[in-house]
């Protein structure tokens, strides 16, 4: 039975959490299947890739940092999972209402209904100095030196390359 409450921080911001009987404490918007699954990888360890976006739309924030790693757990009252890189003993908490797709190095493990990157496309640009460009919905969104470089990373913004390295 999970347990429903507020905490107000210094600074006066209030959030809603659930408190599993684990006594990890999810966001109260987090979607079931995220909490579950979340719970699952905190349990064995196994490495994953989050992709944080709109809750609402499925829309990706195109996030390439602090992405990749296993899940933990924080101490203290409130135990908020927690991101954790390979060789690291701790990481950033989780915006677990915000996750819109999890992956495993070979798999998609979760995705919002309506996941979308938009339209990400490798244009040759002006720049001799960094004439590769990745453009997302009409915009430049990167610059590469190499064009197998912007190759890998239009496969890892559209999730089809687990990391760039």
């Amino acid at each position: 039975m999970k347990q429903i409450f507020e905490h107000t921080f210094g600074n006066g911001h209030c959030i809603q959490y659930q408190r599993l009987p684990s006594g990890t404490c999810y966001h109260a918007d987090t979607p079931e299947p995220v909490v579950e699954l979340l719970e699952q990888l905190r349990h064995s360890r196994r490495k994953i890739r989050l992709y944080y976006g709109d809750p609402t739309t499925g829309q990706s924030w195109l996030d390439e940092h602090d992405v990749i790693g296993w899940i933990g757990r924080s101490m203290g009252s409130i135990k908020v999972p927690l991101l954790i890189e390979p060789g690291d003993i701790g990481g950033p908490a989780l915006l677990d209402q915000c996750i819109v797709r999890i992956d495993s190095p070979r798999q998609v493990l979760y995705q919002h209904d309506d996941f979308k990157v938009g339209q990400v496309d490798l244009v040759r640009g002006e720049l001799k100095r960094l004439p590769w460009e990745i453009w997302i919905d009409g915009s430049v969104h990167a610059r590469f030196k190499a064009k197998t470089e912007a190759r890998q990373y239009q496969d890892f913004i559209q999730g089809k390359r687990f990391a760039l390295i």
